[in-house]
């Protein structure tokens, strides 16, 4: 999927529709939870051969947060494909997050123009009894200014509901500062809209930060990224 993040704390945020909203966090980031420091996703994969690891924490202003760590890797034998993991940890509810993820890139990402991608995802809470399947698909169109990328999936909850989600965002850069402004939800609930930027101040390394608001909360989150 493409989502990533903002539970008040995990345990309540992966029942029913806040699992959604814990998605609609997410890709995430790994790559189908989003690149950091993005929650829409992007249709882009890592080159075959190529990873990455996030480390980020999150959370509504004057709240603890949720601390998470999410690798990723592009087969050298799979040129397109990315897979990733999440786990993520409540500060103040102590629930714990992990989840496994594919990422398939369909058509190459031109110098100018559109492409596409879609991933698949299995979310599970510890200690709850059933998982959540995320499905998304992904598209991305670059322009010299910039890029454009939107979302549209799905989550089967728990309970078995399937549950619509969407997601929008715009990202340009400036040397090594990247920035965006994005908007994303599922079907019946609040949207979130976002705005951050990420600075990589040497090959391989980036630092990021993200402020939003969502049902009148801001949201706060600061990672960092190791490329390899």
């Amino acid at each position: 999927m493409f989502l990533r993040r903002h539970p008040r704390n995990l345990r309540t945020a992966c029942q029913g529709y806040g699992m959604a909203a814990l998605a609609a966090i997410a890709a995430t980031t790994l790559p189908a939870h989003a690149g950091r420091p993005l929650t829409v996703d992007d249709a882009g994969v890592n080159a075959p051969g190529e990873g990455h690891v996030e480390l980020w924490w999150e959370g509504v202003h004057h709240d603890r947060g949720a601390v998470y760590l999410a690798p990723a890797y592009a087969p050298l034998a799979l040129p397109g494909l990315e897979m990733g993991a999440l786990l993520a940890r409540d500060l103040d509810g102590r629930a714990t997050l992990q989840s496994v993820v594919a990422k398939w890139q369909w058509t190459p990402p031109p110098e100018q123009g559109c492409h596409a991608a879609s991933s698949v995802a299995l979310w599970h809470t510890h200690r709850e009894p059933r998982s959540t399947l995320a499905l998304g698909m992904i598209g991305t169109c670059i322009a010299s200014w910039g890029a454009v990328h939107t979302n549209v999936g799905t989550l089967r909850a728990p309970d078995h509901r399937w549950l619509p989600t969407w997601g929008a965002a715009i990202e340009s850069t400036w040397g090594a500062i990247t920035a965006h402004v994005e908007a994303f939800g599922q079907h019946g609930g609040p949207p979130t809209y976002q705005t951050g930027a990420l600075w990589e101040w040497t090959p391989g390394w980036q630092l990021d930060g993200v402020i939003g608001r969502r049902q009148g909360k801001t949201l706060l989150s600061l990672g960092v990224k190791r490329s390899f």
